[in-house]
């Protein structure tokens, strides 16, 4: 019975996985961004963190990163088929893009 309702609940996460790693990395964002420690203790920036630009921004910066994840996915699936070689060039080229888009959002 148990092994049957685990089973079950995994098959519906898997389902959902690209919309529950969105809701994760923007909550990962959000909670990153609320606090911050000094020599003083934790400072939490509930005013900054709670107006809609904020919220935009991180919720674009979960938007960007899963629209990257599922790309590189489809790249690597292509590549495992064999239909189209991938040479070590474009994943040097998707490395080189993620930093960059890394350091445009930190800066």
């Amino acid at each position: 019975m148990a092994k049957y309702v685990i089973t079950k609940t995994l098959k519906a996460i898997y389902q959902y996985k690209i919309v529950l790693m969105f809701f994760v990395l923007w909550a990962h964002v959000s909670l990153l961004n609320l606090f911050f420690v000094n020599y003083s203790g934790p400072v939490f920036l509930w005013l900054e963190n709670s107006q809609p630009l904020t919220i935009k921004v991180h919720f674009l910066i979960a938007l960007l990163t899963t629209i990257f994840f599922l790309c590189v996915t489809k790249i690597r699936e292509i590549n495992s088929k064999k239909s189209v070689k991938i040479n070590d060039k474009i994943w040097l080229a998707c490395s080189i893009m993620l930093v960059a888009s890394i350091l445009f959002l930190l800066t």
